[in-house]
């Protein structure tokens, strides 16, 4: 399905600056980003949209809509999770909390994770070092089968 752009707020930029590369931009380059302007949502599932990539970092404004999320899993990357706008639930460790927006939650690596919005919700994950295919494992399929826990 093809995202639905929202409308905006009174921010100005709405695109990092950088060298554009795959999957983000160049280490190299500064970036300067406005996570809430020309947010875009998929009725489908979240939206990432990478806006810096390197072998040590990523750093993606991802979107939800209400009931959306990211299943919980347990990569060997730390992330911090910076609540934009919105309010929903992390699973992080053995602890589930509430999360609204200016919430900021870091979890290290190894240590199981998952996202689920209560309202539509925007989330700056910062993640280090750049997760891999391995990290991510069968969350696109748990995703489609509805699937926030992990499997028993």
């Amino acid at each position: 399905m093809t995202p639905v752009k929202e409308g905006s707020t009174a921010m100005e930029e709405s695109e990092p600056r950088g060298t554009h590369v795959t999957g983000g931009l160049a280490m190299s380059d500064p970036v300067f980003a406005r996570p809430k302007k020309d947010v875009e949502f998929d009725p489908g599932r979240f939206l990432p949209r990478p806006l810096f990539e390197s072998p040590e970092m990523k750093v993606v404004r991802a979107t939800f809509r209400a009931g959306q999320f990211i299943p919980v899993h347990t990569p060997d990357v730390h992330v911090a999770l910076y609540i934009v706008s919105g309010e929903g639930e992390v699973v992080a460790g053995k602890e589930r909390r509430k999360v609204a927006e200016g919430d900021l939650v870091v979890v290290p690596r190894k240590v199981r994770r998952g996202v689920k919005a209560k309202t539509d919700m925007i989330v700056l994950h910062v993640v280090s070092p750049s997760p891999t295919q391995a990290d991510h494992g069968d969350m696109a399929d748990r995703i489609a089968r509805g699937e926030f826990e992990l499997p028993a």
